[in-house]
């Protein structure tokens, strides 16, 4: 990696900035100022990574929820249709005089 060489380059930008002269004493407060920075931006595309990821992983989550309820939707549609066939009139005389071998009478008289 390039960290290295760019700390030293801050480093001594700062120095030129500053004014002061290589004197031989390695300013080690602003080496670690500039380690540190690095390393916080180095944790924080890791943590953008991670998150990126485990949305991707949630949106793929979320697609086969939908296809599921889109699958579930569609037998119950088919459900309801069969159960409004079944219930129909027609359908309900054909069992009643087929299967259970009933008749409509001949004579229908009122009773009070």
């Amino acid at each position: 990696m390039k960290a290295a060489p760019v700390a030293m380059n801050v480093l001594r930008r700062i120095r030129a900035q500053s004014g002061s002269r290589r004197t031989g004493v390695f300013d080690l407060r602003r080496f670690a100022i500039a380690v540190l920075v690095y390393g916080l931006v180095a944790a924080t595309g890791l943590a953008v990574a991670a998150f990126s990821q485990s949305v991707r992983s949630l949106h793929v989550e979320l697609e086969s929820a939908q296809r599921s309820q889109d699958e579930l939707l569609a037998e119950y549609s088919r459900l309801l249709i069969e159960r409004s066939m079944l219930a129909s009139y027609h359908n309900v005389d054909q069992v009643a005089e087929g299967k259970l071998a009933m008749t409509f009478p001949e004579t229908v008289e009122r009773v009070r």
